[in-house]
């Protein structure tokens, strides 16, 4: 008798010793049960695409801010601009897919990328987690105030010139050379123009008779009177400059053209897209996207990107939005990747 007690309470003494360890080991019990538990109190990795110092990288830094009030998780922001921004497209879209992996990337050459099947980019845009789109800029084709060529006759007329371009799978070089197909013009695309800086002054002095780049980043230079707007690249004018013409008003379009010109309007536009790694739970996208979408309805963060960008920022684009025109934008890759191979074949330098 003595024995079977002492059995059973050896017995009793290792179940009650497994249960204590397995309760111990679960972590069950105290894992958020809300995308605002989970973040609170985290981590989040945020990369941004773009140098420092840089428009896009400001309001980067106060989509990082409020990301940080909003999450009441702590924000580490780290640029990521190597290759042109494909070290932080790249990263963000190889992360864990846990919604603590963010950044920031220019919606031009991260679209681009994908247009020009760059082989250094690894990802699939329709694959993110778009959040929101910020500071959109249209594209504009700019020329000298005083040069020769003052209207789409002009350029027409013109033989053997030169637009200027920055890297060759950029948005500077790519809408040179749209602005070559759309006006059927003799003409090709210099790449190699570091800068903003570097591009109007070779107008200035007529080795490039003109570029294409957003308002924004010409800004110095159109107040310099160094250069100045002759129309939009879209489809309708900028409300920014509602004075200057969109290029639809200028000159017929065939439908294949047209839908190139509404590239530019949609993914190729400038604009600085906040977006996470791909595969994220549905709830944490929903959360991070109803976030962004009250700061929008914020007046105080309104003014703060007003104050980086310089102008009054005309809209923003939901995250819902931006994944519906990237799907639309994959759907019709391969037209665009066809058309932008012949362009750089034939008018690239």
């Amino acid at each position: 008798m003595i024995n079977m007690i002492k059995k059973f309470a050896v017995i009793t003494g290792v179940l009650l010793l497994v249960v204590v360890i397995a309760a111990a080991g679960c972590p069950a019990a105290t894992e958020p049960t809300t995308p605002a538990d989970f973040y609170k109190g985290k981590t989040i990795d945020f990369a941004v695409a773009q140098s420092p110092g840089t428009c896009a990288d400001l309001i980067s830094r106060i989509i990082a801010s409020h990301l940080g009030n909003g999450t009441g998780a702590s924000v580490i922001v780290a640029n990521r601009a190597g290759a042109g921004g494909l070290e932080g497209m790249n990263y963000v879209y190889k992360a864990r897919p846990d919604g603590l992996t963010m950044g920031t990337v220019a919606s031009a050459k991260f679209v681009g990328n994908s247009v020009l099947s760059d082989p250094a980019a690894v990802y699939e845009i329709e694959k993110f987690s778009y959040i929101i789109s910020i500071d959109r800029q249209s594209y504009y084709f700019f020329v000298s105030p005083e040069g020769p060529y003052q209207s789409v006759a002009d350029l027409q007329a013109g033989k053997d010139l030169k637009l200027g371009g920055g890297s060759p799978s950029g948005s500077v070089c790519l809408g040179g050379l749209t602005v070559i197909k759309l006006l059927g013009l003799d003409a090709r695309v210099i790449t190699g123009f570091g800068s903003e800086s570097e591009r109007a002054l070779a107008v200035e002095r007529e080795e490039l008779i003109g570029y294409c780049l957003n308002m924004p980043n010409a800004r110095a230079s159109v107040e310099a009177g160094m250069v100045k707007p002759m129309f939009v690249l879209a489809t309708e004018r900028d409300p920014l400059t509602p004075d200057v013409p969109a290029i639809t008003e200028l000159v017929s379009l065939s439908d294949q053209d047209l839908a190139l010109v509404r590239l530019w309007g949609t993914a190729l536009v400038g604009s600085t897209l906040c977006i996470a790694s791909p595969g994220i739970p549905e709830d944490r996208l929903a959360f991070l996207r109803d976030l962004a979408d009250g700061w929008t309805q914020d007046e105080g963060f309104r003014a703060e990107i007003d104050a980086v960008s310089g102008y009054e920022v005309q809209s923003y684009v939901t995250g819902e939005e931006l994944a519906v025109a990237m799907l639309d934008t994959v759907a019709n890759l391969d037209d665009f990747q066809a058309i932008f191979i012949e362009l750089i074949e034939k008018y690239r330098a």
